[in-house]
């Protein structure tokens, strides 16, 4: 088996053990970002579309809550329902920059664990500059292209988390399923592809450290990394 035939099927099996879902929603969760807002800077949908009524609250506040109750339905594996919810935020009237960077970030999060990390790469490009958890969502499906480019394009994103040194620990916010450990396993990988065997091995022996079960990601990524080369000192 070619090189870039191992790197391939390596990517695809890495992504699917710390990126996997199963969602307990109907439906096949295949959604798109709404083509309203698929453009840089494209907003809210038509005026009114977006509130669900019920005096009282703020647009921001039902929008709010609205996120909320879509990340509930992700907790709960239920994708398709959160891919609903997350897009209807994004086409309320007045919805923020914040709101709509949290919205995009929960759409590209409900489309990776229902339809793959490719699927993501729209929404989380809306939100990466502005949501920690997006860069690190796009980062996945640039490393999943497994292209020299698009991991130089990954460490940016996964050094712009401060990752570069072991030091520093991601945190998500919302239930994920990457560990900081996993995070800096990932940059691990997308060094060896664009040639810094050096960082590649600061990072595994960190997040080997931090996480050495067997079955996991990142002991996944070190196994890899040595089967393609990556020596270590004894």
């Amino acid at each position: 088996m070619n090189k870039k035939l191992i790197i391939i099927c390596t990517i695809m099996a890495i992504v699917l053990t710390m990126f996997n879902g199963c969602g307990s929603s109907s439906g096949t969760g295949r959604y798109s970002v709404p083509s309203e807002i698929v453009g840089p800077g494209g907003g809210g949908g038509s005026g009114g579309s977006g509130g669900s009524g019920g005096g009282g609250g703020t647009a921001e506040t039902d929008i709010d809550s609205l996120i909320a109750s879509a990340w509930e339905d992700f907790r709960y594996a239920a994708y398709s329902s959160a891919i609903s919810k997350f897009n209807e935020a994004l086409l309320t009237a007045n919805i923020t920059d914040s709101q709509k960077a949290s919205a995009y970030n929960g759409l590209g999060w409900s489309l990776l664990k229902s339809s793959g990390a490719e699927s993501a790469y729209s929404a989380f490009t809306q939100a990466s500059s502005l949501n920690d958890e997006a860069k690190l969502g796009l980062a996945a499906a640039l490393m999943q292209r497994g292209t020299r480019s698009s991991c130089q394009q990954a460490v940016t994103l996964l050094e712009s988390l401060g990752l570069k040194e072991t030091s520093t620990v991601f945190n998500s916010v919302h239930p994920i399923g990457v560990t900081n450990a996993g995070a800096h396993a990932m940059l691990a990988w997308c060094y060896f592809i664009i040639g810094n065997e050096d960082g590649a091995r600061t990072q595994i022996t960190f997040a080997r450290a931090a996480d050495g079960t067997a079955d996991s990601a990142v002991n996944q990524i070190y196994n890899s990394l040595v089967a393609m080369g990556l020596t270590f000192d004894s």
